[in-house]
């Protein structure tokens, strides 16, 4: 087989995209090569649980996206960061590892994905995670990823916690197992104290194989379409040359919900008007491409604290700061073991529904909005905390387009956040919901006052404002090369791009809609079950 000819080419190496590399060369059979844009996963905070204040914004391992500007949230542009190096966005997220509801994966097989239902999928649920404990027809062991309660509890965590049972939200010691709603402390992908991505879960342990090629620092800029065929990948290296690479068998997109549509439609897949007003020859109708976009707008209340054992503390306190320092890189615990959040609390909409809607997370930091965007400059100058708020399955749906034939050009974002009057009332439900868990004897015992949107918003438009102006993305994009059978579908069941013959996309794009969950679990999962597909098999 020549130098730069492979069974199958592997774009993106993230949540999905280092799973399927791995169990694609587990048994030395096939020759692959995974192209990564970002470069090598060493830096130390990419292994440090909170390091991901350090790397959020500013820093080569992400990809700074933004949206444009957004009507319905005071012409606001939302910063949208994804992860740039091996790992994906696993190397940069909250480490938070949550599956979904059971329900919303029934949605899936009964719209249009057959074989995506929960019985189907939990097999590779099972198959990819180490955890110890928990129900064995639900949870697994020995698997890639480890997945361990949220390691850090402090006084703040069990008032939020106990807060919530006070609100007569049900205590749930298990969200990934028999029942997902209520209240529960987070899981986490953390192994010995560290960050546990799927760079170093799944990519590590195969690097020393013969038959896998991992190029970093390598962007894909198109796809190589023979009649209609994929038959290769176009890629550029940081030293700006180009390159090829030829799949013999396939060639699978894993690059994520932003550039694995663009870098279809940079290749004449999508909507033919799209595509000429880009400058691009349509090749493949798929008015799908980029379309179904979908994310869960967060909306944060932050309270000061009477407790100095938050994040704040440890960032506006030199001497609070080196013992956090020091409590990690001697015993792995502490702040810097955990990551961002600790506890959530999940409800329906109403009481007589039973879908999981309504979401409210504990973050040990407040001046979240800065915390996220300056990467642990200005936070608030007192102990404090926030309860991000969500709407779980919004109704407002977003576009994501190139506009240029450039393949270093950012595309056009629209999330169209807050669009639908359901939307509105979810978020403002959550926010409602918010105030009254705090108002609870065991987290008022421990809040000194709500610093945001603060006791001058008192009317449903109060809120709705302050909604519209303060809103950010969770880092939950999906569905923009929708899986299913009908017209704005861009994969089938099976994965396959709709009228290109070896090609495949596997990563949260292909969601049609979302689980009630983060996507880094899900996306996995995909990764885990896309390998089976290729190599024939299902899950044992």
């Amino acid at each position: 087989m020549a130098e730069n000819q492979f069974d199958y080419v592997i774009v993106g190496a993230g949540s999905a995209g280092c799973a399927l590399a791995e169990r694609l060369t587990a048994d030395g059979r096939r020759k692959v090569l995974l192209l990564e844009a970002g470069g090598e996963d060493k830096d130390r905070w990419l292994r440090v649980p909170l390091g991901i204040g350090k790397l959020i914004t500013g820093s080569k391992y992400i990809w700074p996206f933004s949206t444009e500007a957004e009507p319905e949230m005071g012409g606001n542009r939302i910063y949208w960061p994804r992860g740039k190096v091996l790992g994906g966005s696993s190397s940069v997220n909250g480490m938070v590892f949550v599956r979904g509801d059971r329900g919303q994966f029934d949605h899936w097989r009964d719209s249009g994905c057959p074989g995506w239902g929960y019985e189907d999928v939990l097999p590779y649920f099972k198959r990819l995670e180490d955890r110890i404990g928990g129900d064995p027809a639900y949870r697994g062991s020995g698997g890639p990823v480890s997945v361990i309660d949220v390691p850090h509890r402090d006084q703040l965590t069990e008032a939020f916690y106990q807060a919530c049972v006070q609100q007569g939200i049900p205590a749930n010691p298990d969200y990934n197992a028999a029942t997902y709603g209520g209240v529960s402390y987070l899981q986490v992908s953390i192994r010995d104290g560290r960050r546990c991505s799927t760079a170093v879960a799944y990519l590590r342990p195969a690097r020393g194989r013969s038959n896998l090629e991992v190029a970093t620092d390598a962007q894909a800029t198109g796809l190589i379409i023979e009649g209609n065929r994929a038959t290769g990948v176009h890629y550029q290296t940081s030293d700006g040359a180009a390159h090829q690479a030829k799949a013999e068998n396939e060639v699978i997109l894993c690059a994520g919900p932003i550039m694995t549509p663009q870098l279809l439609e940079l290749s004449g897949i999508g909507n033919p008007e799209i595509l000429k007003n880009a400058g691009i020859t349509p090749l493949a109708n798929l008015p799908g491409v980029g379309e179904n976009l979908q994310d869960h707008l967060q909306v944060r209340v932050t309270y000061e604290c009477k407790l100095p054992i938050t994040v704040n503390d440890m960032l506006n306190s030199k001497w609070r700061g080196m013992l956090s320092g020091v409590q990690y890189m001697l015993m792995r615990r502490g702040l810097l073991s955990t990551g961002s959040v600790s506890v959530h609390a999940i409800t329906p909409e109403t009481m007589e529904s039973t879908t999981p809607t309504l979401k409210m997370q504990l973050a040990h930091v407040s001046g979240a909005d800065r915390y996220a965007i300056t990467g642990g400059s200005g936070v608030d100058p007192h102990p404090g905390f926030t309860i991000g708020t969500f709407n779980l399955h919004p109704d407002s749906r977003g576009t994501l387009h190139i506009t240029s034939a450039d393949p270093m050009a950012h595309p056009e974002i629209h999330a169209n956040y807050l669009s639908t009057e359901r939307d509105l009332a979810l978020s403002l439900a959550a926010l409602k919901l918010t105030r009254e868990i705090a108002q609870q004897p065991a987290l008022k015992e421990v809040t000194v006052r709500e610093v945001l949107p603060g006791p001058d918003a008192v009317t449903d438009e109060d809120l709705i404002a302050y909604a519209r102006s303060t809103g950010q993305t969770s880092w939950h994009p999906i569905g923009t090369c929708k899986m299913g059978s009908d017209s704005m579908a861009v994969v089938d069941h099976e994965l396959k791009v709709h009228g290109i013959v070896g090609l495949r996309v596997a990563d949260s794009s292909v969601f049609p809609h979302h689980m009630s969950s983060n996507t880094n679990a899900p996306s996995i999962m995909v990764g885990e079950r896309c390998a089976d597909l290729l190599m024939g098999k299902t899950a044992a």
